[in-house]
């Protein structure tokens, strides 16, 4: 009879869409309701992390402005290399060269300005160079960035014999330097523009 029972109360429950659970557990009639899909994507961390970076930096020029002088109070201006509390090689606004060294565009840009002061100096030692054609002018440039102005200016015979337009003399004297053996292939292509006037092919 009791079997009889169990099996009427199975039935029962099967018919009316009751799903079967073990004996001995209580059934929860109130079911927890399911969270509905969204079809927009969620923001990942990073990219939520990105918008809050636009915003301070360069939407927010301000913001910007007040974050640059509060660093600055922070971490003092040095214009040349110098070791932080930490021992790690730093300069500028405590920009760590030995964790990050700096851009090939933050090189690009230093190198633009050093050009353009080795230009005014060279102009005020010697002026004539004014009157040279820009190739040779190049030339002196790039000698005066690898020796310095005053390195340069060593150079009194070349450097006469460039004024009065012997570049060829001038090229055979830049070889026979030991500048040339310590720079080697520089040397070379530098007095191949000296004497001819020209830019070789690797430098177009």
């Amino acid at each position: 009879m009791l079997r009889f029972l169990r099996s009427l109360i199975f039935w029962t429950a099967k018919n009316h869409g009751v799903t079967e659970r073990p004996m001995g557990f209580k059934v929860n009639s109130l079911s927890t309701p399911s969270i509905p899909k969204t079809s927009a994507p969620q923001p990942k961390p990073s990219e939520a992390l990105s918008v809050g970076r636009s915003l301070l930096v360069e939407t927010n020029r301000k913001q910007r402005q007040a974050m640059i002088r509060q660093l600055a109070l922070h971490e003092g201006l040095r214009l040349k290399p110098y070791k932080c509390t930490t021992g790690a090689l730093t300069i500028g606004y405590g920009r760590n060269l030995d964790a990050r060294g700096i851009t090939e565009a933050e090189a690009e840009m230093m190198l633009s300005h050093d050009i353009d002061d080795f230009q005014d100096r060279l102009l005020r030692e010697i002026p004539w160079m004014a009157e040279l054609s820009p190739v040779r002018q190049r030339v002196l440039l790039d000698m005066a960035f690898n020796l310095g102005i005053s390195g340069l200016l060593k150079f009194q015979r070349t450097l006469a014999a460039v004024r009065g337009e012997e570049y060829e003399r001038a090229a055979a004297m830049m070889l026979d330097s030991r500048w040339a053996t310590q720079v080697g292939q520089r040397a070379k292509r530098l007095s191949r523009m000296m004497a001819t006037g020209q830019i070789p092919p690797e430098l177009k």
